[in-house]
């Protein structure tokens, strides 16, 4: 059976009594809020929010309050700010920094204190952080700091009759006295804890006092009280989504199993917990998940299992403790070479007696002889040492080489798995790009050149149509979103949405207004760090009644340039129409995109691309095609069947592509009116 027995050492940073409209709620007032000081706040209350049930959400805000308070100058939202950080620390197992952290909040506490008094903010927060230090001490096994640092913390809060607080103190001086082995005390303090708990409906922490009280049972081998204990902790964990608790009351369970040896049934709970430990980055709780599973895995014989979660188990602990690894490995170092001192000392005065004795005695033929014999019995003992030594290596080496078999099928499959989801996630895009029978029903005479890098694609082209005062409009879209492969095509099924959603959902029909619309949209969803994701690309909206008449064009241009070829004195002229410099997205420039016209007549050919054909590298020289060359080539084709065009295209840019990779998206768009 397991000497260690897994409770909890409760935080009392970490209360969250929010659901999912809580959180809707607290987003959409961060995106609205206009003070710096109440957004703070926000964050702070966003940290809470998580801190039970995602540690990587809670650390995201909390750093994200600490720096805005740092900006501002706002000392109480640093003293928020920096006590968050060490809780999230803490349950990354990083107690050094947990401290560092804890320790910079109540130095600024006290100095609020001294420049404007206490008040009931400054007494809280001081007893919470002085609770929370003695918790990483009571980690680390020094019971008489953490005890006077609970002591500190619970005074004050006696003074203030801040009950949760003091039972959050019972439940801790409850951990040192079952650590030490006072199990009747420990549970006295538990059920003092506890009883506040009930009284005040704290469903959030209650679950932890059950828990410890759990383990004092199956300590004591009262595995039916035990289970009922952890039971009850797991639904008020399931009903509040606490994930810590959870994953604390299920790793348990496990134990609990493992102590009843039934091995079998304790694998489920603790392979849950550890589900739960790796998603949340409880790097401690996860240590131990891993460790017990090892031990059920090697009851039932199945050694490579029990083998594999001992060394991830190592793995963690290494990396917590590594440098309490250090310290005893200079201590051993130190140690072995006194040793070795020794031992040459105590040789060379052996040896010096030695030669005494044979010039004396004159026996040296006697002690040649037993030299001898004990060479032989010592090499004889090496060879056979050496012999085991390497059948063990060989067995390991078998054993590491399976491993890496298996690894290997295991590596194949999810590649597979890769595979199939990025091939599922290309019908999904071209399902969602413009049909070819559609685009022909406005304009007949067309061709798209569309040529993905990778399998899924950031370019994309897009064509809807829409009815204003009775008139039939038809939109086309060529553009190329930031990126290419999945994150491209992710960044471009999100502007298909949005610009879809401007047309058929806004009613916007003017392109640079839709433009505008779109970049606001990818804004407030992706680009609240900065973040200059979006698109570059031609959107142009034709009146289908001008087809048969005098043809105008209304587009706005991202960043790309529409090309316009006409025959003027049967010449042709190539024109590269006006464009904004700015993306579809964050950018340098964020004016409104301009509406521009294009006049043109019947016969001649609008062109619509992005830099991928252009930007591709070969040639004799390895270089850019480059976009001069690409406007001459569509003027020397610009006058044959739209169909060959294309082909030329393609064949031109396998041509110059060669045996080099293909380096962008490419799209190509040619319209003859």
């Amino acid at each position: 059976m397991k000497k260690i027995v897994l409770f909890i050492i409760l935080f009392t940073c970490i209360k969250n009594y929010a659901q999912r409209n809580t959180a809707d709620s607290l987003y959409n007032k961060l995106n609205k809020v206009q003070s710096d000081t109440e957004k703070v706040n926000i964050l702070s209350s966003l940290h809470t929010l998580y801190s039970n049930n995602n540690n990587d959400l809670a650390l995201k805000f909390a750093q994200e309050a600490y720096s805005l308070s740092n900006k501002i100058n706002f000392t109480v939202g640093k003293i928020k700010a920096l006590s968050n950080l060490g809780t999230v620390y803490y349950y990354k197992a990083k107690n050094a920094q947990a401290l560092n952290y804890y320790l910079q909040s109540i130095k600024l506490t006290q100095e609020l204190e001294k420049k404007e008094g206490a008040n009931s903010f400054t007494k809280k927060h001081l007893s919470r952080c002085y609770n929370n230090i003695g918790t990483i001490f009571q980690g680390q096994k020094k019971y008489t700091q953490a005890e006077n640092y609970y002591k500190k913390a619970i005074l004050i809060d006696l003074l203030s009759n801040d009950k949760p607080a003091v039972a959050q103190c019972y439940n801790n001086i409850g951990v040192i006295k079952q650590t030490m082995g006072y199990y009747a005390e420990a549970i006295k303090n538990y059920q003092q804890a506890l009883t506040i708990k009930m009284q005040l409906g704290d469903s959030i922490s209650i679950p932890s006092t059950l828990i410890n009280i759990g383990t004092i049972k199956m300590t004591e081998n009262k595995y039916n009280e035990a289970s009922a204990y952890f039971l009850n902790a797991l639904n008020y964990c399931k009903n509040t989504n606490n994930l810590q608790d959870k994953a604390l009351a299920l790793i348990n369970l496990g134990d609990l199993y493992y102590s009843k040896k039934e091995y079998a049934a304790s694998l489920p709970y603790y392979k849950e917990g550890i589900d739960i430990c790796k998603q949340q980055n409880y790097s401690e709780f996860l240590s131990y998940a891993y460790q017990s599973i090892s031990l059920p895995y090697f009851k039932l014989k199945n050694f490579e299992k029990a083998y594999e979660f001992f060394q991830l188990h190592i793995t963690i602990k290494d990396s917590i403790y590594n440098k309490d690894n250090y310290k005893t490995l200079s201590e051993m170092q130190i140690k072995y070479d006194t040793e070795n001192k020794e031992k040459e000392i105590k040789l060379l005065t052996k040896d010096k007696e030695l030669q005494t004795v044979q010039l004396k005695n004159n026996e040296i033929i006697i002690y040649s002889t037993l030299i001898g014999l004990i060479i032989i019995i010592g090499f004889t003992i090496y060879v056979f040492y050496a012999f085991k030594q390497k059948q063990k290596v060989n067995l390991e080496l078998d054993l590491k080489n399976k491993k890496i078999e298996f690894a290997y099928k295991i590596i194949d499959e999810k590649q597979k798995e890769v595979l199939d989801s990025i091939n599922y996630a290309k019908r999904i895009q071209y399902a969602l790009l413009a049909n070819s029978d559609f685009i022909k029903k406005y304009i007949p005479h067309n061709f798209i050149l569309f040529n993905p890098k990778d399998i899924v694609s950031g370019d994309f082209y897009w064509a809807t149509n829409a009815t204003l005062n009775n008139q039939d409009l038809f939109f086309l879209a060529c553009c190329d979103s930031t990126g290419h492969g999945v994150p491209g095509a992710f960044m471009s099924l999100l502007s298909i949405g949005f610009l879809s959603e401007a047309i058929n959902e806004k009613n916007i029909y003017k392109p640079n207004q839709i433009f505008d619309y779109v970049r606001q949209r990818l804004i407030n969803s992706i680009g609240s760090d900065n973040q200059k994701d979006g698109f570059d690309g031609i959107l142009i909206c034709i009146k289908t009644d001008t087809l048969k008449k005098e043809i105008e064009i209304t587009y706005a241009a991202s960043n790309n340039a529409p090309i316009l070829i006409s025959t003027n004195n049967l010449v042709n002229e190539l024109i590269e129409l006006p464009k904004d410099k700015m993306p579809v997205g964050q950018g340098e420039i964020n004016t409104p995109f301009t509406l521009y016209t294009i006049k043109a007549k019947t016969g001649d050919t609008l062109y619509l691309h992005t830099d991928g054909y252009a930007d591709q590298f070969g040639g004799p020289k390895a270089k850019k095609f480059k976009r001069n060359a690409l406007n001459k080539l569509l003027l020397q084709v610009s006058n044959t069947n739209i169909n060959e065009q294309l082909e030329v295209l393609n064949q031109q840019l396998k041509d110059w592509k060669g045996n080099l990779e293909q380096v962008d998206d490419i799209c190509v768009i040619g319209i003859k009116l």
